[in-house]
């Protein structure tokens, strides 16, 4: 997959336009037909290799299952901060004493 994304330029994430987009450009640059004297087997190969990653990356977007349930409100960062790391030493600090002296 990650050669796939590195031969037609693409981030991890893309959508199927810039994935289409991607593959056009670089099969438009890797086609045969544009290739100079000497170097058409070369030109072809690499153009297999741009199929076959486009094939590959366009296989996995068909065969990808979505999660189709909505999920919940996003909980709040400050109670998610708070379940996994105020314990121990980094707790909140502790309430003050009503006799104590505020500086």
């Amino acid at each position: 997959m990650d050669k796939a994304r590195e031969l037609l330029g693409l981030a991890q994430q893309a959508t199927r336009k810039e994935i289409r987009a991607a593959y056009r450009r670089t099969a438009r640059r890797w086609h045969p037909d544009r290739a100079p004297a000497g170097q058409e087997e070369t030109y072809r190969q690499r153009m297999q290799e741009v199929n076959a990653a486009h094939q590959k990356l366009v296989q996995f977007m068909e065969e990808y299952r979505f999660e189709l349930v909505e999920k919940a409100d996003p909980e709040d960062l400050q109670e998610w901060w708070n379940k996994r790391f105020a314990t121990g030493v980094w707790g909140p600090p502790p309430p003050r004493d009503a006799g104590e002296d505020q500086d």
